[in-house]
């Protein structure tokens, strides 16, 4: 395999707290570019989907929530952070009337919430449960960050009845759990509930982070009708140390819990003018970044919480 710009090593960074993981089993909650808007009121803007992502075509989504246990943030740099057209009347998509989109065709990309809906013809009833003194849904509504950390918590969910069809996976393996449209760079994590297969006896709920669907079909996390690599997940580890050995580039020690050091072959060293290490976390932002200099590289990784990083090596000069 050439080493390429996109060429990614998945490194281990470990320290006192629990480490987060992604395996191909895994559901996973993926955010899809849909529309970019370049005229009128949402220029600037762009229009995203989140789904929740699972292997079993009969997997059941039951709820999307948040406590003060397991939090639930949806966040945006932008201010406000999400657009909310002013017919909008609650953050449910089943409260859409697609009816006003010819006259109000800004409306159609209105920020909600939902599982499986995308307006009020869909068939599926979605419930909010808010926290009176910390109403997730009213805060999102009004376009701004949602941070769910109280005891009483707020969810969305919809009953495991036949009729809520939308909650079914189906053969696309995903169900749709949101819509953003915003100018700022999103992050966030979501509790999720499924019932694998549809039994109630087998359920999965944990939380998990808004990662940026990737285009690479060999990711974890690849959605083909995505046009971004950032985030991409990959593999265990076993096949991350079969890529090191394959490509002659040496990762030490792994884990790291200080400083961790990249060595790069001697034959690649004149192709290494003016290329950039980047670490970027599960949630798909980068948490650091540092120029290459030579072909062995230390890079301090104190500062980062424990987990799994992808190191991405940007701007390198595959020409030759």
């Amino acid at each position: 395999m050439i080493f390429t710009s996109a060429s990614r090593i998945a490194m281990l960074f470990m320290g006192a707290a629990l480490s987060l993981s992604m395996n191909a089993q895994d559901p996973w909650l993926g955010l899809v570019a849909e529309t970019e808007h370049t005229e009128g009121e949402l220029a600037g803007m762009t229009t995203y989907r989140l789904y929740v992502y699972t292997q079993n075509a009969d997997d059941f989504v039951v709820s999307c929530s948040g406590d003060d246990e397991n939090p639930l943030y949806l966040t945006s740099t932008s201010e406000p952070a999400w657009f909310q057209h002013e017919l909008a009347t609650t953050a449910l998509a089943t409260d859409v009337n697609p009816a006003f989109f010819a006259s109000f065709p800004e409306f159609a990309y209105d920020s909600w919430l939902t599982i499986g809906a995308e307006d009020n013809s869909a068939s599926v009833d979605v419930i909010d449960l808010a926290d009176p003194d910390y109403d997730a849904f009213a805060i999102f509504e009004s376009g701004q960050n949602v941070a769910v950390e109280t005891t009483v918590g707020n969810a969305w969910f919809v009953l495991p009845i036949p009729t809520n069809v939308e909650a079914i996976v189906g053969e696309d393996l995903r169900v749709l759990v949101a819509q953003f449209t915003t100018s700022g760079d999103i992050s966030g994590q979501i509790q999720v509930q499924i019932f694998y297969n549809g039994n109630n006896q087998d359920e999965f709920r944990e939380v998990l982070p808004i990662l940026t669907a990737c285009n690479d079909p060999e990711a974890l996390n690849y959605e083909p009708l995505s046009f971004s690599d950032d985030g991409c997940e990959y593999s265990e580890v076993d096949r991350v140390l079969d890529l090191v050995t394959t490509h002659e580039l040496e990762v030490f020690p792994s884990p790291a819990t200080t400083t961790a050091t990249i060595a790069f072959p001697a034959h690649l060293a004149d192709r290494l003018a003016g290329a950039e290490l980047r670490v970027t976390g599960l949630d798909g932002r980068v948490v650091g970044s540092w120029p290459i200099q030579s072909s062995v590289e230390r890079i301090d990784v104190s500062g980062l919480a424990a987990g799994q990083y992808v190191l991405t090596v940007a701007g390198f000069d595959d020409a030759t």
